[in-house]
Order: C-alpha cells, then structure tokens, then sequence
C-alpha cells in the first residue's frame, strides 16, 4: 500500500490556526472538515471528498501514526469533547 499524505499536511499548514481557532471557540466557520477528521472512501461524493478520503485501513493507520497528523487529530478531537 502506498500513501499520499502529503496532501493532509499540504492542506492542514494552510488552514490549521483557523482550524485550532475554531475549535477552541466550538465553531466551524471555514472548510477543513474533510482534511482534518477524513473519512473512508467511498461515503463522499465531492471532489474534496474523494481527494481526502483514506483509501483504506493501512491508510487510516498511517493518518494515526504520522509525526504530524496523528497529534492533529488528537488534539482537534480533543477539542471537540
């Protein structure tokens, strides 16, 4: 299995402090849904959708374990609690 997320960490270095903003104020304002809480293949219909989804289990992991993305997730998830 091969991965691509370079294209997360592309578009999270972008948006990621209006992300983390939006998430300490717990309210979503921009788009980033799709880059920061992905989702399997095949449930979205848009380009973006399709463009950030995990293609698979192997991909999710990888997501998970990344030095970068991995601690993203955690603490947005954190934030959401």
């Amino acid at each position: 299995m091969t991965t691509d997320l370079d294209r997360f960490v592309a578009a999270q270095d972008a948006n990621w402090p209006a992300v983390a903003e939006e998430l300490a104020a717990g309210r979503k304002a921009t788009h980033w849904m799709w880059f920061v809480f992905p989702q399997i293949a095949g449930l979205g219909r848009s380009a973006t959708a399709i463009r950030f989804a995990l293609a698979d289990i192997g991909e999710a992991r990888a997501y998970l374990a990344h030095p970068v993305l991995g601690p993203r997730l955690r603490d947005a998830t954190r934030a959401m609690l």
